[in-house]
């Protein structure tokens, strides 16, 4: 009768461990239902080149205060290479800014911008971007940051940021160029 009783006791603490579903609570102290299929996250050092290069057949954005008369190209494509991503399909690769900020400042004229990004790699993967830029309008050089918000594929439910460094514009062609430092966390499936 021992014998039965732990079989038992051992086959319900197996079963309980198996439970795909289990309950645990998040940083607000509630109770949240996960899966445990999709709690399985690795996070990889981001590390790229990128130009944006815009498309002069389409229309500009214009900036603020309007009395500046100040104007971005309000789309263009993305060309590059980026560690955990790989090399950028350029025409499938695009860039459409909805936001432009002109700011007189100590450092010269500075332009805010906010594009969304959708990267697209070789095998379809996209990943989903919206970037934050400051561009000296004097010096040509570009500071700012990305934040990863999704994707498809590998990179479904993925997330993360890097930082713009070494940017700069070419004022010829208005092509931006810049490298990536920072993080990607995946979801594992």
């Amino acid at each position: 009768m021992k014998r039965v009783l732990i079989l038992l006791i051992g086959f319900l603490m197996i079963n309980i461990a198996c439970q795909d579903e289990f309950v645990e609570p998040d940083n607000d102290a509630t109770t949240v239902t996960k899966s445990a299929k999709y709690e399985k996250v690795k996070t990889f050092q981001v590390k790229g080149h990128v130009d944006a290069i815009p498309n002069a057949d389409l229309p500009l954005v214009s900036c603020t205060p309007p009395e500046y008369e100040v104007a971005l190209p309000g789309s263009g494509w993305v060309s590059g290479h980026k560690s955990i991503f790989g090399d950028f399909v350029q025409e499938k690769s695009f860039f459409n800014r909805d936001l432009c900020e002109f700011s007189l400042t100590a450092e010269g004229p500075v332009i805010y911008s906010h594009a969304n990004v959708e990267i697209t790699r070789a095998n379809g993967d996209k990943i989903f971007v919206d970037s934050h830029s400051w561009v000296n309008a004097a010096t040509g050089v570009i500071s700012g940051y990305n934040v990863i918000k999704n994707g498809t594929g590998r990179f479904e439910g993925a997330y993360g940021e890097s930082d713009i460094v070494n940017g700069t514009v070419d004022p010829d062609t208005g092509i931006a160029s810049w490298d990536e430092d920072g993080y990607l966390t995946l979801v594992l499936k």
